[in-house]
């Protein structure tokens, strides 16, 4: 999902901060567990299960905001949930092969450009087909941003 409008995150109440890390950040967490549960069954209670097993978990975060005039401030709204998956994704991968000699990766799709295009869903499409592939399973890159030009 993306983020909703708001004045300010320094405004913002507990209840109405703590509903937006739920939805940016512990949602995401918890079903990226579900599926790793999923791909390794009994895995947390042996991590030898862990050697070879398969599997993906595409995480596509907010996209940043669209539009001619995009303020820093609106900016930085986004940025605040797209920067806190980023050390996610790269810890829970890091662990998948370094550490347990996994096969699963969980990726972060993070639509949208600084310069305030519309996110193009095609490109979405076309980085989640390139994640399935044996190519993406042995690259160290997790984290995609593919509206943004190289």
């Amino acid at each position: 999902g993306n983020v909703p409008n708001f004045s300010k995150l320094t405004e913002l109440s507990r209840d109405e901060w703590d509903k937006l890390v739920n939805q940016f950040i512990n949602t995401p967490a918890t079903v990226t567990q579900s599926a790793i549960d999923t791909f390794v069954p009994g895995g947390s209670d042996d991590p030898r299960k862990f050697k070879d097993a398969k599997g993906r978990i595409v995480i596509i975060g907010p996209d940043l905001p669209a539009g001619k005039k995009i303020s820093g401030h609106e900016r930085a709204k986004v940025e605040v949930f797209r920067g806190a998956m980023r050390p996610f994704a790269t810890t829970v991968n890091q662990e998948l092969s370094d550490v347990l000699k996994s096969n699963v990766r969980a990726f972060l799709i993070l639509p949208g450009t600084v310069d305030g295009k519309e996110p193009n869903d095609e490109n979405i499409m076309n980085t989640i087909n390139y994640l399935m592939s044996d190519e993406a399973g042995s690259s160290s890159e997790v984290i995609f941003c593919p509206d943004e030009t190289r």
